[in-house]
């Protein structure tokens, strides 16, 4: 199942939110991703897609509205990101839903291969 326009904006506002930029690195919001998922969407189990298309609604869209936010991720500034992802880790299953979420995002920034060079620059 591919994403829509909508669910887009969500999961990239959502993977943005949880790696931010580096001294030397980019943040993964500044990345070009889309070769990244369509391998993701060819490539990835079907229980690592479902999760994070879980994730991307229920704290990309459905999150943001309960904490009385009024609108989904995308439209919130960095600091009330930040406060969502905050709160979701005090919650049972939001909490596991923010781990696939960094699980995805940190599979998709070390995707790029201006990351790859840089973090190998680092070591």
């Amino acid at each position: 199942m591919r994403w829509t326009a909508v669910e887009r904006r969500w999961r990239d506002a959502l993977i943005a939110s949880v790696i931010p930029a580096g001294p030397s690195l980019p943040a993964l919001g500044d990345i070009e991703l889309s070769e990244f998922w369509a391998r993701f969407e060819e490539t990835a189990p079907v229980h690592l897609r479902l999760g994070m298309r879980v994730s991307t609604v229920t704290i990309g869209a459905l999150l943001p509205w309960l904490l009385g936010y009024f609108r989904t991720l995308p439209g919130l500034d960095d600091e009330q990101r930040d406060e969502v992802i905050e709160r979701a880790l005090r919650l049972p299953l939001a909490a596991l839903l923010v781990d696939v979420t960094k699980m995805v995002a940190c599979l998709a920034y070390f995707a790029d291969p201006s990351v790859q060079q840089s973090a190998r620059r680092k070591t």
